[in-house]
């Protein structure tokens, strides 16, 4: 039942990011040619399949030097930050979805914290990666709805403080994914003399994690960097 609500959780997302992305393009009548499965369901799909070929493969289980971990799943997924980045930064799309949204997307997170409390319940994760640890995240999760309702008629207004919120999401997730990782290579950092981390967190569905829908918090934040380029170009010019 947890496999299958990471699962679902992931479907769902996708879906919503396919809802954000048909709405801000019926705004543009020039967008309109734009396919949300082509840009926004296939690109998932591949890499969702990607991680999954790592997780049926199970090439991320080797431990020893160098960490598969960062290689095949921390580096790409860099990289393509980088490139959507630089290649959609001045798009028309990402500036006609509303910055609430972005912001307001950020809430799954509430549910991703209890996914992991419960997968730490079921032997998979170490007790410091959740809530109940060291893991705050899900604070960012219950701001994006309150982050949301406020900047509903004037994100102008909160542009300094929207860039630290984001850039705050961002490092909260880079620090429980160096928990997890910590757990897994150096778990002695935590005080265990054995790897807390189960094998099966890097096995499908479990990889959802770690492969999709962390990533996925980082790319919501992306998005709002790029929204916020134009306000900071309207303060420049003023």
């Amino acid at each position: 039942m947890l496999g299958f609500t990471y699962i679902l959780l992931t479907i769902i997302m996708i879906l919503l990011y396919a809802q954000g992305f048909n709405s801000a393009k019926s705004k543009i009548e020039s967008l309109a040619k734009r396919s949300a499965a082509k840009e926004v369901i296939l690109p998932f799909a591949f890499w969702i399949a990607y991680v999954a070929i790592l997780g049926y493969t199970g090439i991320l289980k080797d431990v020893n030097l160098p960490p598969k971990f960062p290689i095949f799943l921390v580096l790409p997924l860099v990289l393509l930050f980088v490139y959507f980045y630089s290649k959609y930064k001045d798009d028309a799309l990402i500036q006609a979805i509303p910055m609430r949204w972005t912001a307001y997307l950020q809430s799954f997170r509430i549910v991703v914290e209890v996914l992991i409390l419960l997968t730490f319940y079921q032997g998979i994760l170490p007790i410091e990666a959740t809530f109940e640890g060291y893991n705050f995240d899900i604070l960012l999760g219950v701001s994006a709805l309150v982050v949301g309702f406020f900047i509903t008629k004037e994100p102008r207004k909160y542009f300094k403080f929207l860039r630290a919120w984001n850039t705050l999401g961002i490092l909260m997730v880079v620090f429980v994914a160096f928990i997890v990782a910590s757990s897994l290579y150096k778990p002695d950092i935590w005080g265990h003399a054995y790897p807390t981390v189960s094998m099966r967190f890097l096995e499908m569905p479990y990889l959802l994690l770690p492969g999709f829908l962390a990533p996925l918090a980082i790319f919501t934040h992306v998005i709002s960097f790029i929204q916020l380029r134009k306000y900071h170009d309207s303060n420049l010019e003023g």
